[in-house]
C-alpha cells in the first residue's frame, strides 16, 4: 500500500526543483549585496530557500517585467519588458560595456510546443547577433520565427529604452 502523501512529495520536490533552476538562471540579474546586508543575508535566505521557491517563480515576471539592472563598472545589464506573443512570452536581458552593446540573454522565449522550442532554439543566437552587430533593436526577422523576433526586438528596445 503507498502512502496518500507520496503525491505530494513528488509535487513538493518538483516546484523545490523548478525554484532552483530559476535561481540558478537568474541569480546573475540580482544586484550584489552590500557589505552591510550580507551579514543578515545568509540566516535569511536560509529559511526562505525552500518555502520561497513557488513564490519566487510567480514573483519574477512581475519584477522582471519592470526592468531590472545590474551594474559592474562600465558594464550594465538591462532586462528588456516581456512581450506577449501568440505563441508564449519573450523577454532579454541586454548587456552595455561602455554605452556598447556586448552581450543579449534570452530569458524567455515560446516553449509551449516542441517545434516553437526547436524554432526558437534556432533563432535566439541569430536574433542576439544581429542586435551586436546592428547596436540596436532595428534587426530583420528569422524566417519561420516572425512573432519570436518582433516581440525579441520590442524587447531589446525596451532594455535600450532604459538604458538611456
Amino acid at each position: 500500500m503507498t502512502a496518500r502523501w507520496r503525491g505530494t512529495l513528488i509535487y513538493t520536490g518538483a516546484v523545490a526543483a523548478m525554484g532552483a533552476a530559476g535561481f540558478a538562471k537568474f541569480a546573475v540579474l540580482a544586484p550584489a549585496p552590500t557589505a552591510e546586508s550580507s551579514a543578515s543575508t545568509p540566516s535569511a535566505d536560509a529559511g526562505s530557500s525552500t518555502s520561497g521557491s513557488s513564490s519566487s517563480a510567480g514573483s519574477s515576471a512581475s519584477s522582471t517585467d519592470s526592468g531590472a539592472s545590474t551594474t559592474t563598472n562600465d558594464t550594465v545589464t538591462v532586462v528588456g519588458s516581456s512581450v506577449q506573443t501568440r505563441y508564449g512570452p519573450v523577454q532579454v536581458s541586454v548587456t552595455f560595456t561602455q554605452g556598447q552593446i556586448t552581450d543579449v540573454q534570452t530569458l524567455q522565449a515560446p516553449g509551449g510546443h516542441r517545434e516553437s522550442v526547436q524554432i526558437n532554439a534556432r533563432a535566439t543566437p541569430i536574433l542576439a547577433q544581429e542586435v551586436i552587430a546592428a547596436q540596436s533593436a532595428q534587426i530583420d526577422t528569422v524566417s519561420g520565427a516572425t512573432y519570436t523576433s518582433e516581440a525579441y526586438a520590442e524587447s531589446v528596445q525596451a532594455a535600450i529604452d532604459q538604458q538611456g
